[in-house]
Parts: structure tokens; C-alpha cells; sequence
């Protein structure tokens, strides 16, 4: 017998790359190995907060689970709203990236944007708060930094043309181009942030419990995609979730794939971690997202990991 679990995975636009490991795992057959039937669901629109995106249809039981940031969860927290955990780990670290037109010397780091211009492609509020984060720890008042146009191809090619010195996006935008030749340059800002917890399965804890044997199935079979994720040659890899972006031609997802892989962005497993997530509260606090730091203790389950069950 198996049990139906839908995840809402929100809008078009968050079928990103680095949200693949429920993917690999529907390929290779791992949710049905362990009785547990995943059905995909979208929204119509994105939104950043509680009350946008995927989190109404878990909060109203339209959908059992969904894929997204913790930091919604946090602020949802502090606004006193329903209850919701993160209880599976997916991707560990920043997955946006920075990207140049003119290839830089080895050695890079984030004091070499002294008086840049960059353009925020995305204008995504966690990349963008983030990336604010980093340039105040490095002591970088003096960079430029320019919402995106909302057309992509304009400002690349706005970057191609010296109007700006760097792009700041995610990987799975800028990988057609870099794939292509046109941005030859990038660079990782996963290092940079440290490890935080961007993305994970999130659940209501009721919803976990009246489900629980198909949960603790969902999850076991997460921690073998994701290990699946960091073994596997990449080109395996790329076929195995090829089906599921459709846009993207092999070389691209490749491109993409190996370069989240390389920076370590996809979680090692399935728990989680303590010092990650206050990692993110406090950079979250830092930048005026939260008020206060929150429990992890509250918004963090990890009863259902079996690939380190205690969370450090």
C-alpha cells in the first residue's frame, strides 16, 4: 500500500537546480521504493513570505509538504503564525553566485568588488539581503549595486558591454551563459556566507504526524538522492533530471549542476544543522529580516533523519 504525499514546489520560477534532489529521487524510483507516492504541485504566483508562494497551500492543507526557505518559517515564527518545521536539509549553502564577462585572476575575494557595479538580476529578497550582508562585512560601502531590469538578456548584455562589472544571480539563471562562453567568469558566494540552511522541506508538525511513516519514507529517500547528488558522475546526474527542465540543454545543466556540486550548495544529508541554522538567524537579524533570533529547537525537526540523527 502506498500513501500520497503532495509537495507544492510554488511558482515556475523555483523548479531551480538546486531544488533537484526530490527530482533525482522520483527518477530512480526512491519515494515508491519506500511506499510513498510524490505528487507535484505548483502556484500560480512566487512570494518570499508566508503569506506568498508555496506556504498557503501547506498552511491550508491544500498540499502535505513543500520545498523553500527557512527564513519564512522564521519570520512566520515571529509573527506568531501557524506552526511550521524545516525537517529535511536540501541545499546547505548560498547558491547565488557572481559572474563577470571578463575573466579575474585566481585569488578572488569579495574586497576586489571595491567601487564595482553589479547588477541583481534576480532582485530575490534572500540573495539580495544576503549579498547587502556580505558587503557590510567586508567593509564595501562603495559598491553599486542595481535592481535587475527584469529582462535578463539585457542585463547581461549590459555586463557584456562594460556598463556594469559583475551580475549577481543564481546558477541556474547564468549557466546558459556560462555555458556559452559569455560570462566566463564566476564566482561562489557559498564560501563567503558559510553554511545556512537556504533551503529545506517544510511541513506542518501536524501533518508529519498523522503522516509519519510516509514522512520518514520521503526523507530516507532524500538522504539517498542526495548522496546520489554528490557521487555520481555529472553527466549521470544531468540525465536523471533532465525530464524535469525541459529548457535546459544538456551542456547547460551540466554546467550548472557541477558548479553548485563544486561549491558545496547541495546539503551532505538529510539533518538540518544546529550551527547552521543560528548562522542564518543571526545573519537574518543582522540584516533587519528578524527582530530576534529564533528557536531552533521550534522550527527544526530532525526526528526523521537517519543520516545523523543528532543534529550538532
Amino acid at each position: 500500500m502506498t500513501t500520497i504525499l503532495r509537495l507544492n514546489q510554488g511558482d515556475a520560477s523555483e523548479a531551480r537546480i538546486y531544488y533537484c534532489a526530490h527530482f533525482v529521487a522520483l527518477a530512480l524510483g526512491l519515494f515508491e521504493k519506500r511506499g510513498v507516492t510524490v505528487e507535484l504541485t505548483t502556484t500560480n504566483s512566487g512570494g518570499h513570505t508566508v503569506r506568498g508562494g508555496q506556504i498557503p497551500a501547506v498552511l491550508s492543507g491544500e498540499a502535505d509538504l513543500t520545498i523553500g526557505g527557512p527564513m519564512v518559517t522564521m519570520k512566520n515564527y515571529e509573527e506568531g503564525g501557524p506552526a511550521l518545521v524545516s525537517f529535511c536539509a536540501s541545499v546547505r549553502s548560498n547558491p547565488w553566485f557572481l559572474a563577470s564577462a571578463h575573466k579575474l585572476p585566481d585569488g578572488f575575494s569579495l574586497a576586489h568588488l571595491a567601487e564595482a557595479r553589479v547588477i541583481d538580476i534576480g532582485n530575490v529578497g534572500t540573495a539580495t539581503l544576503t549579498f547587502r550582508w556580505l558587503l557590510e562585512q567586508a567593509g564595501l560601502d562603495d559598491v553599486t549595486l542595481i535592481p535587475g531590469s527584469g529582462v535578463e538578456a539585457d542585463d547581461i548584455a549590459t555586463v557584456k558591454k562594460g556598463g556594469a562589472d559583475f551580475v549577481l544571480h543564481s546558477l541556474h539563471a547564468l549557466s546558459p551563459y556560462v555555458a556559452g562562453g559569455e560570462l566566463p567568469w564566476t564566482y561562489s558566494l557559498a564560501g563567503a556566507t558559510g553554511g545556512v540552511p537556504w533551503s529545506a522541506y517544510i511541513a506542518r508538525p501536524e501533518r508529519i504526524a498523522d503522516k509519519r511513516e510516509a514522512f520518514s519514507g520521503f526523507v530516507r529517500a532524500i538522504e539517498e538522492a542526495l548522496s546520489v547528488i554528490s557521487t555520481a558522475p555529472v553527466a549521470e546526474l544531468a540525465g536523471l533530471v533532465a525530464a524535469y527542465y525541459p529548457d535546459m540543454d544538456s551542456e547547460t545543466l551540466i554546467c550548472a549542476l557541477d558548479g553548485y556540486r563544486n561549491a558545496g550548495v547541495f546539503a551532505g544529508g538529510s539533518v538540518i544543522e544546529r550551527g547552521d541554522f543560528e548562522h542564518f538567524a543571526m545573519l537574518l537579524k543582522a540584516i533587519g529580516w528578524l527582530g530576534s533570533v529564533v528557536p531552533y529547537d521550534e522550527l527544526v525537526d530532525t526526528s526523521l533523519c537517519t543520516d545523523g540523527a543528532e543534529a550538532k
